[in-house]
């Protein structure tokens, strides 16, 4: 049986939540689909993994996606000879989707992974006209979704929303997770994500200083690096937590700690995709305080398997936070919940295989209209 080849197209391949699907489709990719990837812009650590894995990525260090970019990633595209291209992002997919159209490859496929208001018209603009050049755009919960038709004016009958998934959680212990981070003062909230202005860490780190003293002092841990990193690390001395907040910087090993927290927060304000590192927190057990903002409400059912609190209101996140930290028993059975309802909804395989399917789909459409 001749395989499938399919080329996923990224802008870099650091360690963010789109990265990691793309990682998870290669890795996770069934006998009839070859899959290789190319990332436009940079590498980065899933980069390595995923050659480690025997995944082929190609590194083109492209600026930006102007005409001579586009070019060169036709070229990659014609030595990779895919039947389906896969896009991902804004970026990865102006120019992925413009090199494919320029090479004759008629099997594109889009990946949306969040909802991102901050586009100018004109790239809003692109994305309607772009969509015109793909088979199917997946949107990776219904707020991406709702986003892609009102904000993008994408048609809905192109849309296919695939929630996000993940690969069950290593074998790790809290003690072990607690001396991989040098056994810090009890007890531990924690949040994962890049150090952007739309995670909100700064909300967060405001709640951590308002929690009650009955709360316990405690340690507050921020895995993730950006650009955000010196203003959050003044905004913690200002607040006189300095020396109990710890900035991790970027942690491969991030689902081995997880369960050294007594709570993960997502403080997301205006976006968020679905929150992979949520998932995350949620199938290692963890009682889970979030935004009622994107894709987040959909995989964190209030009072049932976390807590949600209205995005940019520190003294809201102060109160649920503190709530779960004086009822550890409550805490427990919202953590039980989420690892339930991650195992039965959100696992790795069930969202390759729907993807793949969608790429079938997409494949005999192609091989009809021949």
């Amino acid at each position: 049986m001749k395989r499938v080849r399919v080329v996923h197209v990224v802008e870099a391949l650091g360690l963010g939540g789109l990265e990691r699907m793309v990682a998870l489709l290669a890795r996770g990719a069934s006998p009839r689909f070859a899959v290789e990837v190319i990332a436009l812009a940079a590498g980065g650590r899933v980069a390595d993994e995923m050659e480690a894995d025997g995944t082929h990525v190609r590194r083109l260090a492209l600026p930006n996606y102007y005409p001579g970019s586009v070019l060169r990633a036709a070229r990659a595209l014609v030595a990779t000879r895919p039947d389906v291209v896969h896009t991902h992002g804004h970026f990865a997919g102006v120019a992925g989707r413009l090199a494919a159209r320029l090479v004759g490859l008629a099997v594109v496929v889009h990946h949306l992974h969040t909802q991102d208001t901050s586009l100018a018209r004109r790239h809003r603009r692109l994305e309607r006209l772009l969509g015109r050049l793909s088979r199917r755009v997946i949107c990776c919960s219904e707020a991406v979704a709702a986003h892609a038709r009102a904000d993008l004016g994408l048609p809905p009958g192109l849309l296919e929303v695939v929630r996000n998934g993940i690969d069950a959680a290593p074998e790790a212990t809290r003690d072990g997770a607690l001396r991989r981070l040098g056994a810090p003062s009890p007890p531990l909230v924690g949040c994962v994500g890049a150090l952007a202005p739309h995670k909100g860490h700064a909300i967060l780190l405001r709640a951590f200083a308002a929690l009650p003293e009955a709360a316990g002092r405690g340690t507050l841990l921020l895995a993730g690096d950006g650009a955000e990193r010196k203003h959050l690390e003044a905004l913690a001395a200002d607040l006189g937590i300095a020396s109990r907040t710890l900035f991790l910087g970027e942690r491969p090993d991030i689902r081995a700690l997880l369960p050294a927290l007594d709570v993960l927060v997502a403080p997301s304000i205006g976006r968020e995709g679905l929150g992979v590192a949520v998932l995350e927190g949620m199938d290692a057990g963890l009682p889970v305080v979030a935004s009622r903002v994107g894709g987040l409400p959909e995989i964190v059912a209030d009072g049932r398997t976390g807590l949600l609190v209205a995005g940019n209101d520190s003294a809201a996140y102060a109160a649920a936070i503190a709530a779960l930290l004086l009822d550890p028993a409550r805490a427990r059975t919202l953590g039980a919940a989420g690892r339930a309802r991650v195992e039965a909804e959100f696992r790795a395989a069930g969202m390759i295989r729907r993807i793949e399917s969608i790429y079938e789909v997409a494949l005999d459409a192609h091989s009809q209209a021949a």
